[in-house]
């Protein structure tokens, strides 16, 4: 497993010391790209190529608060046709691990606007592991279960320069961020599921829709026409 340690700084947590659900997917995201290049296959090797995530599932026991020394993880566990699956860990300064993660990638062709097949030098480059022992989720989230009439608009936004990423598409962590800036106060869920469906561009209009229920809420993020950018699930389950 490649890990980095740090310590968790000011501009990382929120309003109560603690460390984001945001700043999380920050870390990880940070610490997959660090693994890639240090096995020499990083987004600056060839910007014509790179893996794009898919999904996210999050598993939080605690978060770290503000100076906490922590260690974060990642292990590829499978490649297979155009997919790659990755774990992520967040432990604290005894090694205990607080947050644990699985993402879904697809090695995606710049060039030609289509995922490929995970080329030879992805594969020989990346030493698989065994997955975390966690219970996995399926990729999608399931919503035909809710009435349209049930969600509630909540918001409206603009992709702006800030929010984009190297590829020149809304960063993965934003999405997360719009949606949790409107979750109900004390709201409580300890897993969060993202389904990402259709990269949001510069300058491109984002309308905030929620669901709430006993079991769950969901947010979807949509384009003014109703095409789905991203879906958020917010759940309290078991976790080991």
């Amino acid at each position: 497993m490649f890990t980095k340690e740090s310590t968790v700084r000011l501009s990382e947590v929120g309003s109560d010391g603690y460390l984001t659900l945001p700043g999380v997917i920050n870390y990880f995201q940070d610490c997959s790209e660090l693994h890639s290049e240090s096995v020499g296959v990083g987004v600056e090797v060839d910007n014509d190529y790179a893996w794009v995530l898919n999904s996210w599932q999050i598993q939080i026991k605690s978060y770290p608060k503000m100076n906490d020394k922590i260690t974060v993880g990642t292990l590829p566990h499978r490649i297979k046709g155009i997919q790659g699956d990755r774990n992520f860990l967040m432990m604290d300064e005894n090694d205990n691990v607080i947050i644990n993660a699985n993402s879904i990638w697809s090695y995606f062709d710049f060039i030609n606007n289509r995922p490929i097949r995970v080329t030879k030098d992805q594969i020989e480059a990346y030493k698989l592991e065994p997955a975390y022992p966690m219970e996995y989720a399926e990729r999608r989230i399931k919503i035909k279960d809710i009435p349209e009439d049930l969600y509630e608009t909540k918001a409206e936004t603009t992709v702006t320069e800030s929010m984009i990423d190297v590829i020149g598409h809304m960063n993965n962590m934003q999405y997360v961020l719009v949606s949790n800036d409107y979750l109900p106060e004390g709201y409580s869920y300890n897993q969060v599921r993202v389904e990402y469906l259709m990269p949001a561009l510069k300058w491109d209009k984002i309308i905030l829709k929620q669901y709430v229920s006993n079991e769950r809420l969901v947010s979807i993020l949509a384009s003014p026409d109703g095409d789905k950018y991203a879906i958020i699930e917010y759940t309290n389950v078991n976790i080991k």
